[in-house]
């Protein structure tokens, strides 16, 4: 009798300690990484973010909370981090990772974790550079959209490529930016400063890939729908949001070129019309400063990245421009 009320009083006090053990460990564990979130978006939500930011992130962190929003957050190792990230495009793992690394911040920052488990995880390699855009495939682009509805497609390419700015800038581009004959555009892309890049492009600026002013393109802004304050705008006068843009672009694109002209992430997207912009007035003797300043980029370097045509011209031979050969030939056809 002795033996088994021993036994049993054994049990019962390991059971009792097991028991306490887990109750402080529980209680150790803390929130959820869902539950941590509530508090994690009204901090967002006092930071001031544009309103295509704020869209941006809240994508983001839906994917976030969809993959370890069940998972404590103290609890989350970089492997579970890494294994997960496999299952999205790099680009969109990249936003991922980025907006969990902002999350654990906030999170050390008010306690709620002791580190930041994703500041160690690599982001996913990118399987390779998107392609540039050629000039001739624009200009097919050009003319297809023509003749193709929605009516702002046509003029939506022939403004990426004369002003040779973002997505964001051409959709918020309105007529009363035109200002002492120029289009002023405050570049929506602050890169940590207070306001963006401030860009006055005079009408008067001609291309002749197209054969037309930058004047010319607005006025051509005019006729695409009712009456409206941007320039793009759909046919009852209201904004085109950017991911219309993005849309009809690659629309065009594979109508032009075929499904399977390029790899899935060798597409070139609209924002290459940025770097074919920089690369036809390069071609057409503007100089590397005066597209710098019409990129809005403060430095050169990035100047010299869209410039790069990715190899589309290796195969071409460069002609080199003797010093005093142009004023020569003036001179040969005066005399003629």
């Amino acid at each position: 009798m002795k033996k088994k009320k021993l036994k049993r009083l054994l049990k019962d006090a390991l059971r009792q300690l097991s028991n306490g053990a887990a109750a402080p460990a529980a209680e150790a564990a803390g929130p959820t990484l869902s539950e941590w979130l509530v508090t994690y978006r009204n901090a967002v939500a006092e930071r001031g973010y544009k309103l295509q930011t704020v869209r941006n992130r809240t994508a983001a962190l839906k994917h976030v909370e969809a993959a370890w929003g069940a998972m404590q957050l103290r609890a989350i190792r970089p492997v579970d981090i890494a294994s997960k990230l496999k299952q999205w495009t790099p680009h969109t793992a990249r936003r991922v990772l980025g907006e969990l690394r902002d999350v654990y911040t906030e999170a050390v920052n008010n306690g709620a974790a002791e580190a930041n488990p994703a500041a160690h995880v690599k982001p996913p390699a990118s399987p390779g550079l998107r392609k540039r855009l050629t000039l001739d495939t624009l200009q097919a682009m050009l003319t297809l959209a023509r003749t193709s509805l929605p009516r702002w497609v046509y003029p939506m390419l022939l403004l990426a490529l004369h002003t040779g700015q973002r997505r964001a800038d051409l959709a918020k581009m309105r007529f009363d930016d035109v200002v002492d004959g120029c289009l002023r555009i405050e570049q929506q892309k602050k890169a940590r400063k207070l306001i963006g890049a401030r860009v006055a492009i005079p009408l008067s600026l001609r291309l002749e890939a197209t054969g037309m002013t930058l004047g010319e393109v607005i006025e051509l802004c005019r006729g695409i729908g009712a009456p409206g304050d941007t320039l793009l705008r759909k046919a009852g006068g209201g904004a085109i949001e950017m991911s219309s843009l993005s849309a009809r672009f690659r629309e065009l694109m594979v109508a032009v070129c075929g499904p399977d002209a390029y790899q899935r992430f060798e597409w070139p997207s609209l924002h290459e019309v940025r770097s074919l912009s920089a690369r036809t007035y390069i071609a057409e003797r503007m100089t590397p400063e005066t597209v710098q300043t019409l990129l809005g980029h403060k430095h050169a370097e990035m100047t010299a990245v869209y410039l790069n045509d990715r190899g589309l011209t290796d195969a071409e031979w460069k002609t080199v421009d003797a010093p005093g050969l142009a004023a020569n030939d003036d001179q040969q056809a005066a005399a003629a």
